[in-house]
Order: C-alpha cells, then structure tokens, then sequence
C-alpha cells in the first residue's frame, strides 16, 4: 500500500498522526482504486489491504522518522489523482520522501529502504521466515547522464533513466515525438508523456489515446495502448473502450476490469473478497488476501528488533 505513495505530487498544511496513518493510507489508496478501476469499491478494498507492520515498529524504535505533514500531502493527493497513465510520474517527488526517513548509518544493519539514511537496503537471504538483514547502501549522489547506474542504489538524475545492459548507463530520457524503448515502459519518456506503441515492440513517446480515439493494441504489457486504466485496445475496432465489467463477456480479446480476469468460458470473473471461498486455479482474491479455501489477510508478518 505504501509503495502508491510514491507515485504522488503533494501539497498540504494538514498533519497526519502516525497512529491514524495506516486507517488514513487504507482510505486514500482504496478511494483512488475503486475510482479507477484498480478495485470493486473502497469497502472491499480496506477489507483487503495489510499494513506493513515492521514499518510501523520501526517508526515507534526511532529506526525511521515519520513525518506527518509530509504523509498528509502525499494521501490528499493521492485521493484525487487522474486515472490516466499521462498524469502518472515516474520519478518520487521530494514530499513524498520525505514522510520516512531513516536513522541507519551507512553500512549498518537493516530490514527495510525506510530503515536506511540514503533509504537503500540490501536485504539479507536466509531460509525460511526469519528476519534476515541486510545492510545500509553508502549514501550516493544522483549520477549524471552518462554516468554508470549499475551500482546497487544507484539512481540517475531528474530527467534520465537507466538503461540497462552489458553496462548500465543514466540515459536522457526522449521527448514527445522521438522513439522511445519498449523495454522501459514510459520510464524512457520525458514526464508528461508516455511510451506510445505504433508496432507490437517499438513506441513513440507522446500522449495515449483517451476513449473512442484509435489506438495500436500491442500484445506487450510494457506499453500502454490507451490512457485511462479503465480502457483498453479493443482489436476489432481498434479504439479505446471501457474494459469489461465482471460477469461480461471477454471471449474476443476484451480485457476485464482489473480485479477480475477472463476464465476459460469467456467471462471476467471477479476476484474474491474476504471471507469469499476460493481455490489456487480460480481468479484469486483481492489485493493483498491470500486463498487457503476462503480469502483471508495472511498471518501477521514477524517484527524483526
């Protein structure tokens, strides 16, 4: 749940207590998800989500500073945020980053990025369900365009992205009208735009098209052939329309809504709610339940001191 906070531009004089935060987080992200068809509707969704407990021990053993105002910003936002893919960054804004912030110097022990002064963890390996640490990343300037992104935390500067391969470079990301690279989604457009597919694996970097406009339905789930989360490509017509609702027919390549999927009679079954029954060939269960028979939130994840 968390993780969504750092799609989000933030700007708020509210403060949020850190004993109110994981009710305040479940609202915001689940009014934002049933809004854009990411989820059934709220209720189903806080039924659904689980908060991560060791960020909430760590806050309390003063690992990670919590602060409140920044957190405020962040879900406000969140909850009136577009469903377009265009409105999305793909870079954390400072505000959002600013609502943990570690205490671990570098190279001391860790569990979590929040943990960390220069927020990167290297997690531990270990067997079975133990804690396993990891250890705090060195603190490390932005690299510039150009410069080696391989290192472990490394991160390019506002603008570029890293394009990985035999060597890892910081690439200037392209602007609306160049070709962009399939393999890195929109992360390889300038902000505002995004990899637009005009040919199964190759895009220009632009605005995708809102519903009722012609769209190239690529099979590459890398590039997104419409704007809106609540459209697809529809391959006969070739424009964007409203993806299928459960219980409708998706047996011509229609995609479903995206808390259901297409099952082998052709329909988009919905994935199961808490409480509802289920089994490991069926859709599934909602966000963050598990299926063991019926749809239930997993065990409480060990807190690791």
């Amino acid at each position: 749940m968390l993780l969504l906070l750092a799609a989000i531009p933030a700007c708020s004089d509210s403060s949020l207590s850190f004993s109110d935060l994981p009710a305040a987080a479940a609202d915001a992200v689940c009014t934002y998800g049933a809004r854009c068809g990411q989820m059934p509707d709220v209720a189903s969704c806080k039924a659904a989500a689980n908060f991560d407990a060791q960020l909430l021990a760590d806050v309390q053993a003063g690992r990670t500073k919590y602060d409140g105002k920044a957190a405020a910003a962040c879900l406000d936002a969140l909850r009136s945020q577009s469903c377009n893919y265009s409105n999305q960054l793909s870079e954390t804004p400072q505000t959002c980053k600013d609502a943990f912030k570690g205490t671990v110097a570098d190279n001391g022990a860790c569990y979590e990025d929040t943990e960390c002064v220069s927020g990167s963890c290297s997690a531990g390996s270990c067997s079975g369900s133990g804690c396993c640490t990891g250890t705090c990343n060195p603190s490390s300037a932005a690299v510039a365009i150009g410069g080696d992104c391989g290192g472990t935390g490394a991160t390019c500067v506002s603008g570029a992205f890293c394009q990985y391969g035999t060597t890892s470079t910081c690439t200037a990301k392209a602007a609306a009208g160049q070709s962009c690279d399939p393999s890195y989604s929109s992360s390889s457009c300038a902000d505002g735009t995004s990899c637009v597919a005009n040919g199964p694996n190759t895009g220009i970097c632009g605005t995708l098209p809102a519903e009722g406009q012609d769209c190239y339905p690529t099979g590459a789930s890398y590039l997104r052939a419409c704007d809106s989360m609540l459209d697809y490509c529809d391959s006969v017509s070739l424009k964007c329309v409203a993806k299928i609702p459960a219980g409708g027919d998706c047996s011509a390549s229609a995609s479903c809504v995206a808390y259901a999927s297409c099952d082998a009679t052709g329909h988009c079954v919905a994935k199961g709610r808490a409480g509802d029954t289920c089994d490991i060939s069926g859709p599934g269960c909602l966000g963050d339940l598990h299926c063991s028979g019926t749809c239930a939130l997993p065990p409480a994840a060990a807190v690791c001191p």
